[in-house]
Formats: C-alpha cells, sequence, structure tokens
C-alpha cells in the first residue's frame, strides 16, 4: 500500500510537556484561533508550569517551562506576546521569532502588579501596581489598628522611552470604608484588589476592583473617576440583573457595551441558591444611570471559579469563558466556547491541579524560520529526535502524529497514513 507523508507545520523549537487538558467538546463550529494559556497551581511543581499555545483541533503547538513566568501569557494590542516575570517584577514583550524585544517595569519606585498589562500598538505601555502604606485605622472605624497596613492601587501609562505620562492613585479616589465586607479593625486592608484594566471606546480607563466588587472609568487626562459600577459606591441601577462580585477581565466592546467575568463570590445571596460564576455583558446608559444585561453563559454545571478567571468575545461572535479555579469541587480549569445562542461549540478541561488565570485566543503563531519545507532541497541539519504529542520518544508509526527536532532550533509535525 502507498505510504503517504503530510508534513503538517514547521515551527521554532518547542519544550513538549506531558499533556494535562482533554478536548471534551470540539463540533466545528468555534473560532479557528490559537488557544494561549499559562499552567499553574499551589500544588504544581515548578517544571509543570508551562505557557501553551494550542491549535483549533486541540494540540499543542507551543509549550515551554517557563518556571513562574509567563502569567497573563497574551497577544497584546500591539501584536506581540507579553507576558509577566515576578524573578524581576517586570513585563517582557516577545515577537513573532520569540525574540524578548523589551521589558517594562512600574516607573517612580513601585512594583508592577503580575494581573494585567497593556502594550498599545502607539508604543505605550499601561501598567497597574499595588501600594501598601500604613495607616491609622483607628481615626477612621472603632477598634481600628493605628498601624494597619492599608492597600492602594496605582495606574501608569508609560510612552515608549518609560517616560511617565499618566498616573493615577486611589488614595485621592477610594476610601477604605468602601469595602462593606473586611473586618476594618485588622492589621492588613486589601480593600481594593485591582485586577484588570481596559480601554474603553472614548480612550479613558476602565478597572475592575475585584474585593469592590466595582468597575470604574477613570479620565485618562485628568485622572478625575467618571463614573463607579457596582459594589457599595455604585451608581447605575441594575435593571434586569444582580450585581456582579468578585469579578475578573472587564472588557470593553464600545458604545458603553461592557464584558467581564463575574466569579459572583456573592451571588447565592441574590439567587437564592448556590455561588456560581458567569460570563455577563452590559449595556450602560449614562444618561438614565441604567445597567442592563443582554447577554450571559451560566455553564450547565453551573461551575463556580472563586477566584481567576476570564472572558473573552472573538471575531465570529463567539464567547470564549474561562473557569480558572475549580479546586473546591475536586476539578482543575474548564475553558469553554459558545456559539451566541450559548451553545457549547467547544471545551477543553484540565487536570484538578491546573490552573488557568486566563485563557485567550488569537489568530497569531510564531514566524516559523523557513516558510515552505522543500523535501527536494531539505534544510541542512541534524535531527536530534523524535518523539510523539506526549514529548515521549517515539519511533515513526503510521496514522499516529510525530514531531521530528532537529539542531537547528525547528519542529516538523508530521503524519504518515498508509
Amino acid at each position: 500500500m502507498k505510504k503517504l507523508l503530510i508534513l503538517l507545520l514547521l515551527v521554532p523549537l518547542i519544550g513538549l510537556t506531558q499533556t494535562n487538558y482533554t478536548v471534551t467538546v470540539n463540533n466545528g463550529n468555534a473560532w479557528q484561533g490559537n488557544l494561549f494559556t499559562h499552567h499553574s497551581g499551589p500544588s504544581m511543581p515548578t517544571w509543570m508550569r508551562t505557557v501553551k499555545i494550542i491549535d483549533p483541533s486541540g494540540i499543542e503547538i507551543f509549550s515551554q517551562n517557563w518556571g513562574q513566568k509567563g502569567r497573563d501569557f497574551k497577544v497584546n494590542y500591539n501584536n506581540q506576546l507579553s507576558y509577566f516575570d515576578p524573578a524581576s517584577n517586570g513585563w517582557f514583550i516577545m515577537d513573532s521569532l520569540q525574540n524578548v524585544v523589551d521589558s517594562v517595569y512600574f516607573q517612580s519606585g513601585y512594583i508592577a502588579d503580575n494581573h494585567d498589562f497593556l502594550a498599545l500598538d502607539n508604543g505605550n505601555y499601561v501598567l497597574i501596581a499595588y501600594d501598601q502604606q500604613p495607616y491609622a485605622m483607628d481615626t477612621v472605624v472603632p477598634g481600628g489598628d493605628p498601624n494597619a497596613i492599608v492597600e492602594g492601587f496605582i495606574i501608569q501609562e508609560l510612552d515608549s522611552n518609560y517616560n511617565v505620562i499618566f498616573e493615577w492613585k486611589s488614595w485621592d479616589h477610594f476610601d477604605v470604608t468602601d469595602n462593606t465586607y473586611l473586618d476594618l479593625t485588622g492589621d492588613d486592608l486589601p480593600f481594593i484588589h485591582g485586577n484588570a484594566i481596559d480601554i474603553d471606546y472614548d480612550g479613558h480607563f476602565l478597572i475592575s476592583s475585584r474585593n469592590l466588587d466595582e468597575i470604574t472609568k477613570i479620565n485618562r487626562i485628568t485622572g478625575d473617576i467618571i463614573w463607579r459600577w457596582g459594589g457599595s459606591q455604585n451608581e447605575f441601577n441594575f435593571i434586569n440583573d444582580y450585581p456582579f462580585t468578585g469579578q475578573h477581565s472587564i472588557r470593553s466592546l464600545g458604545n458603553n457595551g461592557y464584558l467581564l467575568f463575574d466569579n459572583g463570590l456573592y451571588s447565592a445571596q441574590y439567587t437564592g441558591t448556590i455561588n456560581i460564576s458567569r460570563a455577563v455583558e452590559y449595556l450602560l446608559d449614562t444618561a438614565l444611570m441604567t445597567c442592563e444585561k443582554v447577554w450571559e453563559f451560566v455553564h450547565p454545571d453551573s461551575l463556580y471559579s472563586k477566584n481567576v478567571g476570564s472572558v473573552q468575545r472573538l471575531p465570529n461572535g463567539n464567547t470564549l469563558i474561562n473557569f480558572g479555579n475549580l479546586s473546591d469541587f475536586n476539578l482543575g480549569s474548564i475553558t469553554t466556547e459558545v456559539d451566541q445562542n450559548n451553545q457549547i461549540v467547544f471545551q477543553i478541561e484540565y487536570a484538578n491541579n491546573v490552573r488557568l488565570y486566563r485563557a485567550k485566543k488569537y489568530d497569531w503563531f510564531f514566524s516559523s524560520p523557513t516558510n515552505i519545507f522543500d523535501e527536494q532541497n531539505p534544510i541542512k541539519r541534524k535531527l536530534i529526535k523524535t518523539i510523539d504529542i506526549l514529548g515521549k520518544p517515539e519511533k515513526r508509526k503510521n496514522n499516529e502524529l510525530f514531531f521530528n527536532i532537529y539542531d537547528d532550533g525547528t519542529v516538523e509535525k508530521k503524519i504518515i497514513i498508509e
């Protein structure tokens, strides 16, 4: 019988590691972008903390162990990869040839936080930081600690030369009593916990403060607060929904439309059932000051991710939702893509020691050193080893995927069909 060799891809070297996920749904209607994730978790050994790019069929096409590096691994607004490095407390920018082309740090003595980072197409960078300061809480509440440590939150926008062109500090706008859950007599008061930032359709900043259950819009020129949405200082009337709590991943959809991942820390208080997490889209009327829910997705298994998580509206109208921490249910993470009718079209489930801070899809992959592999004029290189999809040594078997790894740092992804 005639054998047919199919060369699928020539890519830069990937540090293949054991697959710890299963694609449970893939019906062909998912958006055909690659999935970007960073695998972490408190019980996960360092050698398993990987960044991964998974193609639309569910196959890893890039996987590297960067240890603690890699949080918020994503394609940023400048069309380059970005990720956080806790060893240096900086954000790294990587181009399509896997070259680290920039590293970005918070200025003025502050330390960048790893929750979110924007690399803009004009060359600017937007970073966030926590700012813990001693505060005499006995002057605020009876029994308050006179030496309490209170959390502040700072935004900086830098130009391409790392000059600070905008800075915003929560100390001028938020009050520790805005948090109605914390015991304000404690000695450590993380009352804000900012976890996401985006730029709205009119150019102003949006921030998500998880511990305030609040989305705040901030004037990008003056620093004034434009509005506060959610939490104890909410200015909007939720006309057909209950308030989000512990939210992540605020993103502007344009024209006062917003998408967020509602962790639902206190959702049971509103629904009368159990806490659930959901993706939810709202439309704000800033004249009438109303908030209308226009779409939501609650997983049919009533998933509840008490922290982390993300949501992304995809170019074809589908929505990607990451239930990033399901450890309370002896599960890992589940990332689900739904179509506009809320039908699950793609789902990937991770082992119970895996947490995904975010999961995003992009029509992006690394550029190959050569665009086409010509069997008639092969590249002069030496085969190092052949491995299977799990990264184990592999003899070339018919009808099974294998990878040839060469000494020039390239990988051939092949299958021989007999």
